[in-house]
Order: C-alpha cells, then structure tokens, then sequence
C-alpha cells in the first residue's frame, strides 16, 4: 500500500452520494468505487446471547486456553471447523443444529459421513434442535437449553460458540444516502459485480454471493476487469471449496441433491480411499468422492471427505473450467501412487 500512487487512509468510510465518501472528515470521489466491507459473526437472537462466556469465532481464535468443554450453536463450515479442532485439542464439545443434518450446502451423503466421523471421536450431535435460551448455571457454566422434536433438553459446557452464519457489513456504510440497492443479505450486483450505480462494485462477504476469501479474491479480480475493459474468463459457478476438519472436505459445482432438486439428468459414481495404494499406506483409507456428470459425460460436480480433499477438489475444479468429460479424466496419466488416483479409477466405473 506504500506503492507511489496510492494513497491510503486508515478510518471508517461512509457514503454521501453515489460516488461520494467521508473518512475522517475529509471526503473523497471518484469514478469507480469498490466495496470491500467484507461480513461479521451473526448471533442468534436468543435470551442470553450477551452472557460472558458466549462467543463468535473471534474471540475464540484469540484464547489463550483449552477449554474444558464448548458448545457450538450451528453445524456449518465455522461450526463443524472448530468442532474438529477443539475435540482435538481434548475439549469436551457438543453441535446443537437446528436442520436435521450438519453442513447443508454439502452433499448430504459426504455431510453424514463426515458427521459419523467426527461423533466416533467424541462429538456430540443434537440435530433438529432449536435453541430457546442461554443462562448462567452453577459456577462458570453456561447452560444451552434448546428444543428437540418437541422435547426440552439443554447441554452444559464453559464456552458457547455462536456459529449462525455471518451477515455481510453494510450498516455502517451509510447506503441510504445512495441509489444502491442492498439487503441485509448484501448489495445486489450483476455478474461483474457492479451495482445499480455504474462505476460502484461491490466484492466478498458483502454481496453475499459467496462468502469464501478465494471468490472475493476473484470477484476483484472481475470487477477491476471490468473497469478497465478486459473480459476474463473466470466461472463463478465453478468455485471450489474446502472444510478443515478432520477428515477434510471438499466441493465444487453441483452435489447430488442439488441435481435432483433442480432436475438435472446426470450419473453419480462413488469412489473409495480404501481402494487406494497410497491411503492405505498412508493409514487414510476414511473417504469417498462422488463425481457428477451429465448425459455427455461432462463433469457436473464433485463433493468428497478424507485426507488432501481440498487439493483433489481442486484438479476436478480445473476440468470443469475446461468442460472437460469424465473420458478426458480417465485419459490424464496420474502419479502412481497417490489419493488422486481414485479420481482416474472413477473414470473407469460402468
């Protein structure tokens, strides 16, 4: 940021007009406009959100201890994440999820699995569960009541990590003094992420598109394209994702049950890291992928969980860019031996 020709100024922007911005007392235009203002931690409005002790993902990245025990509220990416390490770490934790199964933009089968694997090492689930209150119970626990099938329950533990889901930041941006249009979702853009006012974009969390680091990145990369002139070729629907728990998750493109939810013919083949050299070498035989393709064999999606996911995920990603065919696959020589390889196998299955 100390490159000549760029001027920065540390301080909280607020909008006047369209193109128009005070920081710090001093105001600034100019013809094109990025919004940045990324999201923050969502808390679920609940009686006892505010008790000491009751935290978002935050605070619990900056503690200096282990906790002897934590309840997580939401089994999302944040939630499933820290559920992982924590149980890790040695800390007693429990999920209390309000949808009947943990991470639901996944593929429902890799969610499941995954959830298994992480109850064998100890976590504890309550799915279908709402939360009704937060209270202080004796000594330093919080106690978490929530709402089973009807039923009352409630778990006790020393931390509660709020992991509802993040809000984009748009409040502090004083939108309504502009023409822009926004939601509590986000700010509505088109696909170069530009707003109803031309020459105001808006990038990452606060558009609510895709709230992942790597999309903002090249939602940038789309929206200075566009102010320059440049067409690119970057797929928005061809993002790839990953989910740091242990095992690892990965995903990109369509799962399963989005391609039966919106119609789509298509073929799902299965394939196994017990059925590979090097999983089993490595003692990492706990996986899957499943794999996508549409009527002319082209690849749709892959949605998998076990050892290096995120890296497998992402050659599949790079197929798809290039529309490759399951048949293309099967024709890339792969490394011998390496988890990859489960990929060109599931180009063979009938």
């Amino acid at each position: 940021m100390s490159m000549p020709g760029v001027t920065f100024v540390r301080g909280e922007a607020r909008f006047t007009a369209n193109k128009t911005l005070v920081a710090n007392g001093e105001e600034y235009t100019a013809d094109n406009i990025i919004i940045a203002s990324g999201s923050s931690a969502k808390v679920l409005p609940v009686e006892g959100a505010q008790l000491n002790g009751v935290i978002t993902s935050t605070e619990l990245l900056c503690l200096d201890h282990v906790p002897r025990s934590l309840c997580i509220i939401g089994a999302g990416v944040i939630g499933m994440e820290f559920a992982s390490i924590y149980r890790s770490f040695g800390c007693e934790v429990m999920v209390v999820e309000f949808l009947k199964e943990c991470l639901p933009a996944l593929d429902s089968d890799i969610a499941k699995r995954l959830r298994k694997q992480l109850e064998q090492r100890g976590v504890q689930f309550a799915l279908q569960s709402g939360v009704t209150k937060i209270e202080q119970a004796e000594g330093n626990t919080l106690r978490v009541h929530y709402q089973k099938k009807g039923k009352e329950a409630f778990a006790d533990a020393e931390l509660v990590l709020m992991a509802t889901g993040r809000a984009a930041n748009v409040d502090a941006l004083d939108l309504e003094n502009t023409d822009i249009i926004y939601t509590k979702a986000g700010i509505t853009t088109d696909d170069n992420m530009q707003t109803n006012v031309p020459g105001v974009y808006a990038i990452g969390d606060v558009n609510g598109k895709q709230m992942l680091a790597h999309a903002a990145t090249f939602q940038g990369f789309r929206a200075v394209n566009h102010i320059v002139g440049h067409t690119d070729r970057i797929l928005f629907n061809v993002v790839p994702a990953a989910i740091f728990t242990h095992p690892e998750v990965g995903s990109v493109g369509l799962s399963e049950d989005q391609c039966k939810e919106q119609g789509v013919a298509y073929k799902c083949r299965k394939g196994y890291y017990r059925s590979n050299g090097k999983a089993n070498a490595g003692n990492a035989t706990e996986g899957m992928i499943k794999l996508m393709t549409d009527e002319q064999d082209r690849i749709l999606g892959c949605h998998l969980y076990g050892e290096n996911a995120a890296f497998i995920v992402q050659e599949v990603a790079v197929l798809m860019n290039f529309g490759a065919t399951l048949t293309q696959l099967g024709e890339i020589v792969h490394t011998h031996p390496t988890l990859s390889e489960i990929l060109q196998d599931m180009a063979f299955m009938p």
